[in-house]
């Protein structure tokens, strides 16, 4: 029986404000500002450019000790005064931190304040997510921020969001185009993002994706760095949501997101637990299918086959393989049901935070626990899945080790993987029999 330990000696979770920065970085002409130290921004900065491998715009209130023992009320108005004055963004998205939230600064009263005082800036949209530490993990952040951007921006009429930042106004609705409204978890890839889209576009539908990394974070290259978000979702896009012919919510952390816009705007709403694995794929695709009314598309059936081609050429390779998985709990529900469904066991499933772990199946043992706990109960498996920092439990216990979630700094490319559909379920089990045996 395992004693259970009162600390975390090797965590894995991640700040709930760097979840929150992932998902304003995916919003077009944003800036992000975390209410909080220099230090906590530094932090997260360099989390995400290792990752990433990207310059990450965010800044800070820069509290400092008067302020942390004062309050940083009039410290956050001036930062958004000066961030709307020096760089002139479309949207400011503010985080709060452990520091803030302890002390127990108002941002709402602050912003409302700052209005009062500056007229000019009452039609800035300003996005306030409650972020401190306390509350989860990198999942939590990410989470409160997508609901916090949905229900600033879309239910609000003192806002200017008719602007239109790309061509979507006379490609979508002049062409009366479908739109089906997209939230993927924190979990997914920018790759993974962009396959989920070019899936949805298959069947004839304009996908808008809140937020979307796979045009901000997708590696490509920029003349300089700029200190607001280049590239993700257009306010504009975010202001057509209310008009949607279905939503869909890809992830257990999502599903809240997608039920905010079925309980404001009556739109129907399909909810995802996974996108990786055939059975979550195929409920995706007999999805669209039903609402499109149309054939699914002969490369989806040509992917699906080539999927199962490969399970069926691997399946003595995969079946009874023990994996050992320490993962935010979203990515953890897609790789454990994934790898349960061709016949493999999973040993330990250790997630970041409690998080939504009471909807796995009862077949995965899954608990909350830290990289220490992986080392000391993974060994006899085949196989650990985890962060890069899962390497110093991998390496004492000589185990093969994939790399999946964030951060992971010691491989290239992880940002561009795709590991959801056919395509990309084919290349995690791929990418999981190559690593055990190399």
């Amino acid at each position: 029986m395992n004693k259970k330990r009162s600390y975390q000696g090797n965590p894995q979770k991640n700040s709930p404000a760097l979840g929150a920065t992932l998902a304003f970085l995916g919003i077009n002409g944003i800036l992000a500002l975390l209410h909080g130290s220099q230090g906590c921004s530094t932090w997260i900065r360099l989390q995400l450019s290792r990752h990433f491998k990207e310059p990450i715009p965010l800044n800070s209130t820069a509290l400092l000790e008067d302020t942390a023992i004062f309050g940083g009320w009039e410290h956050l108005k001036k930062g958004i005064a000066k961030a709307a004055d020096k760089y002139n963004p479309q949207i400011i998205g503010v985080m709060s931190s452990g520091l803030t939230e302890t002390f127990g600064d108002d941002m709402a009263s602050a912003l409302e304040s700052l209005r009062q005082e500056r007229p000019d800036l009452r039609e800035l949209p300003v996005v306030l997510a409650s972020t401190p530490d306390y509350i989860g993990s990198m999942q939590e952040g990410y989470q409160r921020t997508v609901l916090a951007l949905i229900s600033t921006l879309i239910s609000s009429d003192s806002f200017s969001l008719t602007r239109s930042f790309s061509a979507f106004e006379s490609d979508t609705i002049a062409q009366e185009i479908p739109v089906i409204a997209v939230f993927p978890g924190c979990h997914l890839s920018p790759a993974d993002v962009d396959e989920l889209k070019d899936i949805i576009k298959l069947f004839g539908f304009r996908p808008i994706t809140v937020p979307d990394l796979s045009t901000s974070l997708d590696g490509h290259a920029e003349l300089e760095p700029a200190p607001v978000v280049q590239g993700g979702t257009d306010l504009r896009e975010i202001s057509y949501l209310p008009r949607s012919v279905a939503t869909f919510s890809l992830g257990l952390s999502m599903k809240k997101a997608g039920e905010l816009l079925n309980s404001k705007y009556n739109i129907p709403h399909f909810h995802f637990s996974s996108a990786t694995g055939l059975a979550a794929t195929d409920s995706l695709i007999l999805t669209l299918a039903k609402l499109s009314k149309k054939e699914i598309p002969s490369k989806l059936l040509r992917q699906r086959s080539q999927l199962l081609d490969t399970l069926a050429d691997y399946h003595d390779q995969l079946g009874g393989k023990r994996v050992a998985l320490a993962l935010e709990t979203d990515l953890l529900y897609s790789l454990a049901t994934s790898f349960e469904e061709v016949g493999a066991q999973i040993s330990l499933a250790l997630a970041a935070s409690q998080g939504e772990i009471k909807c796995f199946p009862d077949t995965i043992p899954v608990e909350v626990g830290d990289l220490e706990e992986l080392e000391a109960r993974a060994s006899g498996s085949h196989l650990i899945i985890a962060n890069s920092n899962g390497r110093q439990a991998a390496s004492p216990l000589k185990l093969p080790h994939l790399r999946a979630g964030l951060p992971v700094f010691d491989q290239a490319g992880y940002p561009q993987k795709v590991w959801v559909g056919y395509r990309g379920t084919q290349q995690f089990f791929f990418d999981a029999l190559n690593t055990m045996v190399s």
